[in-house]
């Protein structure tokens, strides 16, 4: 027993430590959650100090909401095909740039740049870019062309295109990261047994990089599927409904339409939503991993 109270008072100290961390983390994330969790039972206006608790109601109203399951297609066909794109493209960069080729400190460089840049600002200068830069560019060449956000059946790719441009960034350094940890040494025996770029880049090269993959793939997704601020400075869920996503679909039903007790509802959903599909995913590339 003395022990043990030596130990807990020897340990305390570092306990100590945490404890600013964690109760940030509580008044932060904790107590909001919890408290909107509550406020999606009533029928809370965001304004008034009067909450009348209405059930489920909420949640009902917000799985027969066509609008709702248009706005989760838009969200899932932005952020799939952002994933697979952001992660193709980091990682040819990530190839090219491990390799022996003159200036790649400064390539390198150059790709990460957009990742510093701020959502709001990439927004401006693509929508700018889109309005102007290109059609008075593609003008001279005899090419009529007009921004894509203007257009509800290519402005989600508009904004796919802004957000590869910004996203390759970090996953092209994670692989990077991940290639200089594999050993040299494999890559030299599968050629000297006689295998070509392609073949060792898929029997040595992609198992030993799938860790990588499995963050990338991870982050970026979760990331895309949260995106707002993106979508809110170029095209406010536009034209029509073409660009409405549901952090926007949210964020106007609980502050522009009143609706803050139904908006809580929805992101109770999407947290449900988001919780399933990064288990789901963990799970699907750790197995891979694993097969590899």
């Amino acid at each position: 027993m003395e022990v043990l109270k030596k130990t807990i008072r020897r340990e305390m100290w570092y306990v100590l430590f945490l404890v600013p961390g964690v109760l940030l983390f509580t008044f932060a994330v904790i107590l909001p959650f919890v408290t909107g969790i509550r406020y999606s039972f009533t029928n809370w206006d965001g304004i008034s100090r009067k909450l009348t608790y209405i059930g489920w109601d909420n949640y009902v109203n917000a799985l027969q909401d066509a609008d709702l399951w248009t706005v989760l297609g838009n969200t899932f066909k932005y952020a799939i095909i952002l994933t697979l794109l952001v992660n193709l493209v980091a990682l040819l960069f990530a190839l090219l740039l491990d390799s022996y080729l003159p200036l790649r400190n400064l390539f390198r460089t150059i790709f990460f740049l957009p990742s510093v840049i701020s959502v709001i600002l990439a927004g401006f200068i693509w929508s700018y870019n889109y309005s102007q830069g290109f059609p008075r560019l593609l003008a001279h060449l005899g090419m009529d062309v007009t921004s894509p956000l203007g257009n509800p059946d290519r402005a989600l790719y508009g904004l796919i295109i802004i957000a590869v441009w910004q996203g390759i960034g970090a996953p092209m350094i994670i692989y990077i990261a991940g290639l200089q940890g594999i050993p040299a040494e494999l890559s030299e025996s599968a050629r000297i047994d006689g295998a070509g770029p392609l073949r060792v880049f898929r029997n040595v090269t992609l198992p030993l990089l799938a860790p990588s993959v499995t963050i990338n793939m991870l982050l970026v997704l979760t990331g895309s599927l949260k995106v707002f601020d993106l979508v809110l400075v170029t095209t406010n869920g536009g034209p029509g409904f073409a660009t409405e996503v549901i952090s926007t679909f949210i964020y106007k039903n609980a502050f522009s339409s009143f609706k803050a007790g139904y908006g809580m509802a929805l992101s109770m959903i999407f947290f449900v939503i988001l919780v399933i599909v990064t288990v789901v995913q963990v799970t699907v590339f750790r197995k891979l991993e694993v097969e590899m």
